[in-house]
Parts: structure tokens; sequence; C-alpha cells
């Protein structure tokens, strides 16, 4: 069983959640399946060790579709389903590596975000339901740096160190990425 911060507990009353790990013959890390108390599947992945501190490798993480989550349709279902993958990831050593990117009901991408040893390090993406980029820009070491479009692009910002330096928007945006296109 497992509580609420997924620590292996063996007091039913803090349970959560319970998995279902082992390894496979042969292989060094522990296959992992995370459900809740009525058997829904709400993650999997593998661990590097058995008290499943160690998270090392993919992982997917699943949702129910809500309303809270789904805007386009009202119902609980999409083509048929009632939940869907929300994130998918991967760790190394315990810490989030490469792009995270989680979804919305439809299968859609919602956002990407890079990690470089557990910190948001790179490229930076967020997508409306249609799948148009509405913001997007770098961490690095956790902070914004250079510029951040925001607003489908409608608006600029630069930060240096997380540190917003300017912004630009409208007639002064357009202007800027004219004389831009023109030097190139």
């Amino acid at each position: 069983m497992l509580d609420r911060t997924d620590v292996i507990t063996q007091d039913s009353t803090l349970a959560f959640s319970y998995a279902v790990f082992g390894k496979i013959a042969g292989d060094s890390l522990y296959s992992f399946k995370k459900f809740d108390f009525e058997g829904i599947l709400l993650a999997s992945g593998t661990f590097k060790d058995d008290s499943l501190r160690v998270p090392h490798g993919n992982f997917i993480y699943y949702d129910w579709i809500t309303p809270g989550n789904n805007p386009v349709d009202d119902s609980y279902q999409i083509k048929g389903k009632e939940r869907f993958v929300s994130v998918t990831g991967r760790f190394i050593d315990g810490a989030q590596a490469g792009r995270w990117i989680s979804y919305y009901p439809d299968g859609k991408m919602k956002q990407i975000v890079t990690y470089y040893k557990g910190i948001i390090h790179g490229a930076f993406q967020t997508f409306d339901l249609n799948g148009k980029p509405q913001v997007w820009g770098l961490y690095v070491s956790g902070k914004k740096q250079g510029a951040w479009m925001l607003d489908g692009g409608k608006q600029e910002n630069i930060y240096v160190r997380d540190e917003l330096i300017s912004s630009l928007r409208g007639k002064k945006l357009r202007d800027k990425q004219a004389q831009s296109q023109n030097s190139n």
C-alpha cells in the first residue's frame, strides 16, 4: 500500500493506493504499476529500488476525463474513453530528465517541459486545445532566459536569469518582428 506521497505504508488508514511491482528476470529495475483501490491504473514506470524511492526510466500517468479538464465536450468521455494519458516523462536516478509532456483528454499536447537533473532546463511550450502554441521560451537552470512569447505570439517578454527586462505587445512587437525579417 502507498500513502498520499507514494511512500510504502503498512498502515491501512494512511493508504491511498497500492502498487504491483517486481523484477523481470534479468532486469535490474523494478517494474511498477500503481492503482487506486478500485483497481484503476494511475501510473506505470520503473524504479531502481524495492522501496520505490528512486524512479528510473519512462513513466506514464493517467487521469479521468472530467468537465474540468475537458472544455470541448461536457460529457465524461472522449471517443468512448473515460480516462486518458495525462503526463509522460523520464526519470534518471530519481530526477526528472528530458522532455515531460502533458496532454489534453483528447490526446493533443498541452505542455512540454524540459528537465535536466530534476531542474527545468531547456525548451518550454504550452498549447491551446487546437494545438496552437500559446507560450514558449527557454529555461536555464530553472530560470526564464531570453525571449518568451505569450498569448500565442502576441506578446514578447525578455528575461535575464528570471528577471523581466522588457515586454513588447501590439504595434511595437510587430515593428520589431518586421525589422528582424528585413535584416534577414
